[in-house]
């Protein structure tokens, strides 16, 4: 039998060779751009130190890129930028002993290290994307679930098979933990025909309603046939990304490292804020006589709209956009939504028409394009709002949060976040309010680079924007 069945070796060499690709694109781009700008790069001195480039993948390897699963992408995107970093400076230290250090040219070596710090991440998000529509890509999941129910509403979660894992089959427990067989087979016959199928499957167990008792016994069944088993705990509270097991006197227990409450942490979000925002401040400035005269001329009223939206601790601040209605918006919403019942049915469900009669033609642009919240950087600079956070929403939208508005109210809202990256208008009201939950609970630097690298794209494709 074959050290891996051919499906999980296609998968792990692709993303192997995706790898190898990103790393020598990195710096054949800043090379290129080094010698467009006029500099002297002699071809055979680089083409030398190409063979050092092949040390990136084992130090991948080293920080658990691979098979690439099982990972957040904020994680992923950590751990990518910090081997390639560690990459380049033993990249340097080997120039340094060698003594070659002064025939390289340094500028062409941080655009190397930049260059490859985005083409590393793109080349795998781009991998995924197009081998998740191969019939062999993929890690097989054996999903053990004691209600069928849960075992439907589980495989949703896998429908995408970017993410490297699909559902191969899934097996019904009994109350007490053990397989149920259907044509006489006894349990031994099942797992020895799964083990058979999928070797290197990776086994998860719903819990719920099982009993401590149940899941020792099933996991020690699994564990003498499957190398990786994951348990799903059926706990509502268990949603922080920096959840892991830890060593404790009294035994093994469960860490959970709140960032909001780290000082530092917010220091450093607020300074990303005021770094990445105020060059940005001079795209507006530059944008604003364009976006000023297709206003005017498209409709009367003022060219920006500001409305009262909830911030951090729940304090109102005056957000600032490029207004994208007529002038008597209420009054065109109130007489539409008296006169359409279907209209007013999506209004009160999700705060938003797909069709919105209040939209000038300027505006429907500036929605599709997402340009009309450019002046929303003027209330970050400010420090009321964030550059990634939840939604900023209005103070009549309170009771639909529930319980949720405690934890909107920990950090500033933000111009993007995981409901713009995730579908924005195409989703659910219930779906925006999981997602700002889902931020709230897993933030961190990372995540919101990752969002932010995300965002681009988002605006290109403009799903969901209206």
């Amino acid at each position: 039998m074959p050290l891996r069945p051919p499906r999980l070796r296609s998968t792990l060499n692709a993303l192997l060779f995706s790898d190898l690709c990103a790393v020598f694109a990195g710096p054949v781009l800043a090379c290129g751009l080094r010698e467009l700008s006029g500099g002297d790069l002699p071809p055979d001195l680089y083409l030398n130190i190409a063979p050092a480039l092949l040390l990136f993948i084992p130090l991948y390897a080293a920080l658990g890129l691979y098979p690439g699963i099982m990972r957040a992408p904020s994680e992923e995107l950590k751990r990518l930028s910090l081997g390639t970093s560690i990459g380049f400076l033993f990249l340097g230290f080997l120039l340094f002993l060698g003594r070659q250090g002064e025939f390289f040219s340094r500028s062409a070596m941080l655009m190397a290290w930049l260059a490859t710090l985005v083409s590393v991440p793109l080349f795998r998000c781009l991998t995924r994307r197009l081998c998740a529509l191969k019939p062999w890509w993929g890690y097989p999941v054996l999903l053990f679930t004691p209600a069928e129910e849960d075992g439907e509403s589980a495989r949703a979660f896998f429908r995408t098979r970017s993410s490297g894992l699909f559902v191969a089959s899934s097996v019904p427990l009994t109350g007490d933990g053990r397989l149920r067989t259907a044509g006489g087979k006894s349990e031994d016959r099942l797992l020895d025909d799964l083990e058979r199928a999928y070797p290197d499957a990776i086994v998860c167990i719903l819990l719920d309603p099982l009993s401590g008792n149940a899941v020792h016994d099933l996991v020690l069944k699994l564990g003498s046939r499957f190398r990786r088993i994951v348990v799903k705990p059926e706990t509502f509270w268990l949603k922080q990304s920096s959840l892991h097991a830890a060593d404790f006197p009294c035994g093994p227990v469960l860490s959970m490292r709140q960032n909001l409450l780290d000082p530092a942490r917010m220091r450093m979000k607020r300074l990303m804020d005021l770094l990445l925002c105020l060059p940005a401040g001079a795209v507006l400035l530059a944008f604003l006589p364009a976006a000023a005269l297709l206003i005017r001329l498209d409709s009367r009223g003022s060219v920006f709209f500001t409305q009262n939206r909830v911030g951090r601790d729940g304090k109102n601040f005056k957000v600032f956009k490029f207004r994208t209605m007529v002038a008597d918006a209420p009054q065109v919403l109130q007489e539409t939504l008296a006169g359409d019942e279907k209209l007013r049915r999506e209004w009160e469900t999700d705060q938003k028409l797909a069709d919105d009669p209040r939209l000038t033609r300027a505006g429907r642009i500036l929605r599709r394009t997402s340009l009309d919240e450019l002046p929303q950087i003027l209330n970050v600079i400010k420090g009321e709002m964030s550059l990634v956070g939840p939604r900023p929403i209005v103070a009549n939208e309170i009771p639909r949060y529930g319980e949720a508005y405690a934890l909107y109210k920990r950090v500033s809202p933000g111009i993007t976040g995981l409901w713009q990256i995730s579908g924005r208008n195409d989703l659910s009201y219930a779906e925006r309010v999981e997602l700002d939950q889902r931020y709230v609970y897993n933030w961190s630097v990372w995540l919101d680079i990752y969002i932010i690298v995300r965002t681009v794209p988002a605006l290109v494709s403009g799903k969901g924007a209206y």
